[in-house]
C-alpha cells in the first residue's frame, strides 16, 4: 500500500510538471505573437510614416511654386503701378509740349496778322518788265465822269499787347514775389484773352492759390470749385481738390474737409496729392 501511495504522488507530479511546461510553452508563444503583432504594427506606421514624409515634401513642392507664383505677380503689379504712376507725368509733359505748341502757333498767327495783306504791283513795275501801255483812240480819250471814292479796306486785326506765355509769366512772377492782387488780376486777364489756351485752367488754380495764401479761404474755394467743375481732366484738378479740402480745414469746417479729402483720394488714387490726403484724413480723424 505504501509503495502505491508513493508510486500515485510520484505521477501526479510528473503530471503536474507536465502540465507547467505546456502553460509555459503556451505564454511564450502567445508572447511571440504578440511581437509579431507589434513588429507588423511598427512596420505598417513606418510605411505610412513614409508616405506622409512624400506627401509633407510634395505639398512644400507646392507652397514653394505658389510662393514663386505669388512674387512674380506681386512683381507683375509693381510694374503696372510703376506704369501707371508714370502716366500722370507723362500725360503733363504731353499737355506742357501742346500748351507751348498752341502759344507758337498764336504768335505765328499774331506776326502774320500785323504784318498785313500783301501791297498791290506798281506801275513802275510794268515799264521793268518791258509792256508797253496801250495808245487811247480819240474816243478813249473823252473825258470821264469822275472816279467815285473808293471805301477804304478794312484794317486788318491787331495782335495783342504780349503773348500768351509773357501774359502767363508777368502773373505767374507777381505769385511768386507774394503780389497777389496783381497776380489774380494778371490771370483772370489771361483767362479773357487766352480762353482756349491749355494753361487757362493752371491759371484759375493759381488765383485759387493767392486767395489761399492770402487766407481768404472761401474765395480760394471758389476759385478751386470752378477749376474742377471746368477741367476735371486737367492736370491740376487733383492740386485744386487738396486745396479746397485744405481750406475748409483752415476754415474749422472738419466735415467738409474730410469730404473733399476722399473725394481726391477717389478720383486720383494713383496722384502725389492723394498721399498727403490720406495722411491729412488719419489726422483729422484722429482729433
Amino acid at each position: 500500500m505504501r509503495r502505491a501511495s508513493v508510486g500515485a504522488f510520484l505521477l501526479a507530479a510528473l503530471a503536474l510538471a507536465a502540465a507547467g511546461q505546456d502553460k509555459s510553452k503556451k505564454a511564450y508563444e502567445l508572447v511571440y505573437d504578440d511581437v509579431q503583432v507589434l513588429k507588423q504594427q511598427v512596420d505598417d506606421l513606418r510605411a505610412r510614416l513614409d508616405r506622409n514624409a512624400a506627401e509633407v515634401r510634395a505639398l512644400q513642392d507646392q507652397v514653394k511654386a505658389l510662393a514663386d507664383l505669388f512674387r512674380q505677380s506681386a512683381a507683375g503689379q509693381a510694374e503696372v503701378l510703376e506704369g501707371l504712376r508714370a502716366v500722370p507725368a507723362q500725360y503733363r509733359d504731353l499737355l506742357r509740349k501742346l500748351d507751348q505748341l498752341a502759344l507758337d502757333v498764336q504768335r505765328l498767327s499774331a506776326e502774320l496778322a500785323a504784318r498785313g495783306p500783301a501791297p498791290a504791283a506798281e506801275p513802275a513795275e510794268e515799264a521793268r518788265s518791258g509792256t508797253q501801255a496801250p495808245v487811247k483812240t480819240p474816243a478813249e480819250t473823252r473825258p470821264q465822269a469822275p472816279a467815285q471814292p473808293q471805301t477804304a479796306a478794312p484794317a486788318p486785326p491787331r495782335a495783342p499787347a504780349v503773348s500768351p506765355q509773357e501774359a502767363y509769366s508777368v502773373a505767374y512772377n507777381d505769385y511768386l514775389k507774394g503780389h497777389y492782387d496783381l497776380a489774380v488780376d494778371g490771370f483772370r486777364l489771361y483767362r479773357q484773352q487766352f480762353p482756349a489756351s491749355p494753361l487757362a485752367d493752371n491759371a484759375l488754380y493759381w488765383i485759387g492759390e493767392c486767395r489761399y495764401s492770402q487766407r481768404k479761404f472761401e474765395e480760394a474755394i471758389d476759385a478751386f470749385d470752378e477749376l474742377i467743375q471746368a477741367y476735371p481732366q486737367g492736370d491740376k484738378a487733383a492740386a485744386a481738390h487738396l486745396k479746397k479740402g485744405l481750406s475748409f480745414v483752415e476754415l474749422g469746417r472738419k466735415a467738409e474737409a474730410l469730404a473733399a479729402l476722399k473725394i481726391l483720394v477717389a478720383k486720383y488714387p494713383l496722384e502725389e496729392e492723394a498721399r498727403i490726403a490720406q495722411d491729412k484724413i488719419r489726422e483729422l480723424e484722429g482729433k
